[in-house]
């Protein structure tokens, strides 16, 4: 009976041990590099590089801070983009978006947008009304995700979430909005084509936060603003990124003074790829044809899509 009841308290101990959360070790920490969109200045974040460990993001840059002054707007004129989804998220001032797929919206500090363009769409982008009548800040995050190989040419669609219906936990001097993916049990209200975590975390000086991380999906942070510590072991510093291995289910964050913490990752893509431009897509042939398309109009119409300029 003894023996029986320590077979049993072995197995139960095992079990509980088995479910006990797991940190990840941090795989690689990049430091951002410098790089400017015409007189934008951005950091570079992730340049398609290390994609076992950053999928299904592409690229990612910080661009700003910036003052802008009145009258003087900053625009990309009308561009195709296929096999990917690039989205802004405004930390400061305002912008517009017009695409050829007849979506044409102003954004404003705390929006996200996405423009999934899949088998092949146009968009553009510019400073807001207000921004480009009144002048001020512009800053924020660009993003590329690339879209799964069986999805690449799904059809195109773009999307606004506001600031007040991105969902916000708060926890312990912590507050995330979960801009997309799901933590703490809070979901975005937003769905992609794939999984992923985009949450921005705001840190009071001395609070800590255990974010929980899907096994099988990749997750990496940016510092954009403050020092933090990873793990109890990784000092880190606001500019720079930390790649983990997936091979735990939590990262431990403590902020060391007032932090701004960007939490990226998502469903895993190391599917082979050819980038061209704006396009990543699966083959040579494939962005053989894309360029084939914007040349002969299928993805849409430039002068629409760029509409009256300021």
């Amino acid at each position: 009976m003894i023996l029986s009841m320590g077979i049993i308290a072995k197995d139960v101990i095992a079990s509980v041990s088995s479910t006990q959360p797991k940190r990840r070790s941090v795989f690689k920490i990049l430091n951002s590099t410098s790089g400017d969109m015409g007189k934008m200045g951005l950091k570079n974040i992730i340049q398609g590089d290390f994609q076992n460990y950053v999928s299904p993001f592409f690229l990612l840059d910080e661009f700003g801070p910036m003052e802008l002054q009145a009258g003087a707007p900053f625009r990309v004129d009308a561009h195709p983009h296929a096999g990917i989804i690039p989205t802004t998220y405004l930390l400061k001032g305002n912008a517009h978006h017009r695409d050829s797929m007849d979506n044409d919206f102003e954004y404003h500090e705390g929006d996200f947008i996405q423009f999934t363009s899949g088998s092949g769409a146009l968009h553009m982008e510019e400073t807001g009304e207000e921004l480009y009548r009144n002048g001020g800040a512009f800053h924020g995050f660009q993003g590329w995700l690339n879209i799964p190989p069986q999805l690449k040419h799904s059809v195109p669609n773009a999307s606004h979430m506001k600031k007040e219906n991105i969902a916000l936990v708060e926890r312990d001097n912590v507050k995330i909005s979960v801009i997309l993916g799901e933590v703490f049990g809070v979901k975005s209200s937003m769905q992609l084509l794939m999984p992923v975590i985009y949450w921005h975390a705001r840190m009071k000086k001395d609070s800590s936060i255990e974010l929980p991380i899907p096994v099988a999906q990749n997750v990496f942070i940016y510092l954009q603003e403050g020092a933090i510590k990873i793990n109890d072991t990784h000092f880190i510093s606001s500019g720079q990124a930390v790649l983990f291995e997936r091979d735990g289910d939590t990262i431990l964050i403590n902020a060391s003074e007032d932090a701004s913490v960007m939490v990226f990752g998502g469903e895993v893509n190391n599917a082979p790829y050819v980038a061209s431009g704006p396009f990543v897509l699966n083959t040579e042939k494939e962005i053989e044809q894309a360029y084939e398309d914007f040349r002969q109009g299928k993805f849409g119409d430039l002068n629409k899509t760029n509409g009256k300029k300021r």
